[in-house]
């Protein structure tokens, strides 16, 4: 439970598309990311197999991205944010960056790798004080503070995890729902609700898990009504409340049938089994443990092989890093080999001129007595 991991649809899609672009295609696409994320996919590879544009490319990865991360293979959502890492170094539009680093903070952040989290996020907070006061930095303060307290909360940090939830929704709150922001305030409240959870804060976590729900069913967000359930039924069945709690499951099965989303199932079907354990319903008991430990099996492998290829790829930076400073060292290496060599000609050249000086004086002064003799 603790290690539950919730995706976060903190990217933009809006701006203004080269001609192109086929925009009502990327909207039509990026409404079926977390509902049916395999429309998704079909329809953004199908766009980048004509796109040449850097910038709608880089767009359409992070929509990519996502859909993997919907669908829980991270390593396909990985191979995603590096290419747009790559395409990022020809672009010099700061906000663009901020998008890509907060992509790439949300990749990571989801893999567990909390160190290169807080990098990422750090880069494009000071990012964001460079820009003038808007809606867009306004949000990206928020979604930096909110990736912040998934960190906390992933770490049992439940309390600072709020700290930085409440500064998110106060940001969040400012902007209306520029670039899906009302949908990100679902997730927000949604871990809000965990946190008090994990504190045993049970009212309050019934609170946030039912404000996540009415946000959700407001923006038409099935999947995001559906992880909402999914942790009031984990609220409920803390309490003894079971049959309640399986109702609410049944909910978040009827909501999130195309979705697909691993850790979702994951979470269903071990609520469906204890509840039933808790009831001694043998037959359902065992037939959602079967399902949770088979799940629970295939999303391990799918991070498993995520985070074996994070590895590398962060085998491969640390390498180019140590390459890039046996370079510098080489350089100055060789500066200083050059100045000592420079400084030992400058003595030798001295001491050789003054040695000769020396024999100069010595043979007049030895003239000089051959002559007062």
């Amino acid at each position: 439970m603790k290690r539950f991991l919730f995706i976060f649809i903190l990217f933009s899609f809006t701006g203004i598309f080269k001609s192109q672009y086929n925009e009502e295609l990327y909207k039509k696409a990026f409404s079926y990311v977390y509902e049916n994320p395999d429309n998704a996919l079909v329809l953004v590879q199908k766009m980048l197999k004509k796109e040449d544009n850097i910038d709608n490319k880089i767009k359409l990865y992070q929509l990519l991205s996502r859909v993997y991360m919907s669908k829980r293979d991270f390593d396909k959502s990985l191979d995603c944010v590096l290419k747009m890492k790559e395409l990022s170094k020809s672009i010099s539009n700061p906000e663009q960056k901020i998008k890509i680093l907060n992509s790439i903070a949300l990749q990571y952040q989801n893999m567990g790798l909390y160190s290169k989290t807080m990098e990422s996020l750090d880069e494009y907070y000071k990012l964001c004080q460079t820009l003038p006061d808007g809606k867009f930095k306004t949000l990206y303060l928020g979604l930096n503070s909110a990736v912040r307290g998934l960190v906390y909360k992933n770490q049992d940090n439940n309390e600072l995890a709020l700290e930085k939830f409440f500064t998110a929704l106060d940001y969040i709150k400012k902007v209306g729902n520029y670039e899906n922001s009302i949908a990100n305030s679902s997730v927000i409240l949604y871990n809000v609700g965990y946190s008090y959870f994990y504190l045993k804060k049970y009212n309050e976590a019934e609170k946030y898990f039912r404000q996540s729900a009415e946000v959700a069913k407001a923006v038409h967000a099935e999947s995001l009504e559906a992880f909402a359930y999914k942790g009031l039924s984990e609220n409920f069945t803390v309490l003894g409340k079971h049959q309640e709690a399986i109702e609410l499951l049944k909910k978040s099965v009827n909501l999130s049938k195309k979705v697909g989303d691993l850790v979702l199932s994951e979470g269903i079907y071990k609520g469906f089994s204890d509840n039933y354990l808790a009831l001694q319903d043998w037959n359902n008991y065992e037939v959602y443990n079967k399902l949770y430990i088979e799940t629970k099996f295939a999303r391990e492998q799918s991070e498993l092989a995520s985070l074996n290829k994070s590895i590398d790829v962060l085998n491969q930076e640390n390498n180019k890093k140590i390459e890039e400073q046996k370079g510098r060292m080489r350089i100055i290496s060789s500066v200083i080999i050059a100045i000592s060599a420079a400084v030992f000609i400058w003595f030798l050249l001295n001491f050789i001129k003054h040695k000769r000086r020396n024999k100069l004086l010595i043979e007049k002064l030895n003239q000089i007595n051959k002559i007062t003799n």
